[in-house]
């Protein structure tokens, strides 16, 4: 009778095991699925993903902190590029996201470009000597085997000055790493890859459409559970990302699904708990285009700031096999300290990497506010940030429950 009770036990356990790790799939699946197209300002994909993360809060037994409702509404500003986005070298078209990035900030433009040679020597007898406004002319600089920083810095300031007279095509070796801009310049600023790209190549077909929003309506998701003492500790991780640039989506599989699964997994586990303090669950928006969701919270807080014990913020966490990263944890010792030490205890990661302050994610406007707050972030595993290559198919999530189990263990003795 004992063996069959454990063995049933065994079954229970292991099946509560897979459930939960489904869970943390099953979100990241969804949240990076072409259904919410990259969740930035293209189709509505970042409204899209707020309203999946307010009804899964109310699923879970969340409340709302802001009078009935989940959201907390800000305006921003952001360049999108909704309609076509194309180049074409030779005939051939190059795959965006991959061949080529376009920079944020990019204007539009159609037709095709005579390519004029400019580098930091020549381009101001270069711009003198040729006409770019009546004419279908764009500047190539390569900077491809450029190493050093302060060559790259200037070249970086001149990209934007010609950019705003003629489209721009930039070689490099780099890895092509895309973002969102909160300005707009008078024509495409065009990052290629330089190994696909021939030399000889005089002339660039474009098809860039832009389209500048202002003062565009975006929302943090904030859900609350009440606790046995007056101050709280917040959970939060950044639910946007880039959305899409023409046709290539975005997925932002790891960077920052991953972390938004973890905090709802945690608000189903302290749901049923009766907890020390108060909690927030905070789903924080346009993270990727400057803090802005958490700067507003902080600007526009729902609860006394005084009152926040402890912010811990999750951004990109869906690896960990070389360990996990703190962030503002040298101003942070005592928790820190205590993260390692239940590390070790119980053997969760291969090593707790220390970092100072930097304004990387969204526990800095807590951090600038004297909030005390850690920014918590996996190593290792997949290299894939800011492309298209950032999907659910290839996140291994292999170390999630380990730090979830971390996570709980730390705020249990908090």
């Amino acid at each position: 009778m004992i063996k069959y009770l454990l063995i049933l036990f065994f079954i229970i356990n292991n099946n509560g095991y897979l459930a939960q790790k489904n869970s943390f799939k099953y979100y990241v699946d969804t949240l990076s699925s072409d259904s919410f197209f990259g969740r930035g300002y293209v189709n509505q994909g970042h409204t899209k993903a707020a309203n999946y993360i307010a009804n899964e809060f109310a699923e879970i037994g969340l409340k709302p902190k802001n009078g009935n409702q989940f959201f907390q509404k800000f305006n921003i500003d952001v360049n999108t590029f909704p309609g076509k986005v194309e180049v074409t070298l030779s005939n051939k078209k190059l795959n965006p996201g991959i061949d080529f990035i376009v920079d944020p900030s990019s204007g539009s433009a159609k037709g095709t470009y005579e390519l004029i040679n400019v580098n930091l020597q020549n381009w101001r007898s270069v711009i003198k000597n040729e006409n770019f406004i009546s004419t279908k002319k764009a500047f190539l600089l390569d900077i491809s085997d450029v190493l050093d920083r302060d060559t790259l810095a200037m070249y970086r300031e001149l990209k934007f000055r010609l950019a705003q007279l003629a489209p721009l095509v930039l070689l490099t070796n780099e890895k092509l790493t895309w973002s969102l801009s909160n300005f707009e310049i008078n024509f495409p600023l065009l990052v290629i890859n330089k190994s696909i790209f021939d030399t000889n190549q005089k002339s660039i077909d474009l098809n860039i459409e832009n389209e500048f929003k202002k003062s565009l309506i975006s929302q943090n998701v904030i859900g609350f559970l009440s606790g046995k003492k007056s101050k709280y500790i917040i959970i939060s991780a950044h639910y946007d990302h880039l959305g899409m640039m023409g046709s290539a989506i975005f997925p932002g599989a790891n960077d920052n699904a991953s972390g938004v699964s973890l905090l709802m997994n945690l608000a189903k586990y302290y749901h049923n708990k009766n907890t020390k303090y108060n909690m927030l669950f905070i789903c924080f928006g346009a993270e990727e285009i400057g803090l802005l969701g958490s700067k507003f919270f902080n600007e526009f807080p729902l609860i006394k700031m005084s009152k926040i014990k402890l912010v811990l913020n999750l951004d990109i966490v869906g690896t960990g096999i070389e360990g996990i990263a703190l962030v503002n944890a040298l101003e942070q010792k005592k928790y820190a300290k205590k993260i390692g030490a239940i590390n070790k205890e119980i053997s969760a990661f291969e090593k707790v990497k220390i970092r100072g302050q930097a304004p990387n994610s969204d526990h800095y406007w807590f951090s600038v506010n004297n909030v005390p707050s850690i920014f918590l972030y996996t190593l290792g595993g997949i290299k894939a940030y800011h492309d298209p290559m950032d999907k659910a198919q290839t996140l291994p999530l292999n170390k999630i429950y380990s730090l979830m189990n971390l996570i709980t263990r730390f705020l249990k003795e908090v």
